[in-house]
């Protein structure tokens, strides 16, 4: 099984493709992968073009280089915000309007306050191809289907840099199964899970694309792609009945900055992105498959 980090997929940054789902209403918040000009960022190249897809704003999210929010030329305010107490739920999908695409939390459509919401990449819906993922919340969760057939992935933004180490680290009920296309052959069912901080993420001078990020992490060779700068992960199992997983931030591991590139956990105090789950994927010649992924109950855990 092959699965690339948020810090490489698809060369592109994974904050990118959270924001440009919300585009034009975030200033804040993870860096956008593909992200183009602009304060809120557009979204980036290699999701549904542009989870974080082809959209502005909240778009697919990045790992796997979806679509870049936050992260655009442009101005950009990192001030730090925190949930309550009260926030300890993230989503459970309980009100999210019929036939929506999305489900969003907290002060979503404004920086400088705790919020976010979901993206995948690439996003079916927007792709040049029209395919990759979709996702229904119709069921009172977050149902995520399609083809793998690319850097692909899904997860939950943040529009704002977030403080979150009042909480242990998140928790969520997860099931899925991959199936082969063709005569391919469908890699171990698996998702591969990131919590994107600033202290991993690559600084504005080093994007690839001149996009601002919250980051302030400097590549030692210079560039965003070297692999010096990288996110800490976990590989998450899946299989055909909902298992509630709980992740703690330390759980999270190999996140690595120069100068000591040593394994690190990510910083909860530096939340650029709340989670990003990646898809198995290796690149040029992969076996093209189907997943059918369920997640709910999205919450922060006691420290």
């Amino acid at each position: 099984m092959f699965v690339k980090t948020v810090s490489t997929i698809g060369r592109f940054s994974l904050l990118l493709l959270p924001f440009a789902l919300v585009a034009t209403a975030v200033d804040c918040g993870d860096s956008g992968s593909g992200g183009s000009t602009g304060t809120a960022g557009s979204m980036g190249t290699a999701g549904s073009t542009g989870s974080a897809g082809t959209s502005a704003g909240a778009g697919t999210m990045g790992s796997a280089g979806t679509t870049g929010a936050a992260g655009t030329t442009g101005a950009k305010d990192c001030t730090v915000v925190s949930p309550t107490a009260a926030d300890m739920t993230i989503l459970d999908f309980e009100t999210v309007t019929a036939g929506a695409t999305q489900a969003t939390f907290g002060g979503y459509m404004m920086g400088m306050q705790y919020g976010g919401g979901t993206y995948i990449y690439p996003n079916a819906a927007t792709a040049a191809d029209l395919m990759g993922l979709s996702n229904t919340f119709d069921g009172m969760n977050w149902h995520i289907t399609g083809l793998v057939k690319d850097y692909s992935g899904f997860g939950i933004y943040l529009t704002s840099k977030t403080d979150a180490s009042m909480f242990g680290g998140l928790s969520f009920d997860i099931k899925g199964t991959f199936t082969a296309v063709g005569t391919g052959t469908a890699p171990a069912a698996t998702a591969t899970m990131t919590i994107v901080d600033s202290a991993h993420e690559v600084d504005s001078t080093h994007t690839s694309d001149a996009r601002m990020t919250c980051g302030s992490c400097a590549p030692a060779n210079g560039s965003e792609y070297d692999g010096t700068c990288a996110q800490a992960s976990k590989s998450i199992p899946l299989t055909g009945t909902s298992v509630t997983q709980t992740v703690h931030w330390n759980d999270l591991t190999n996140g690595k900055r120069p100068p000591s590139f040593t394994g690190e956990s990510p910083n909860p105090m530096l939340l650029t992105a709340l989670a990003a789950w990646a898809l198995p994927w290796n690149g040029t010649g992969s076996a093209q498959y189907m997943v059918d992924i369920t997640v709910d109950n999205i919450k922060f855990i006691a420290p």
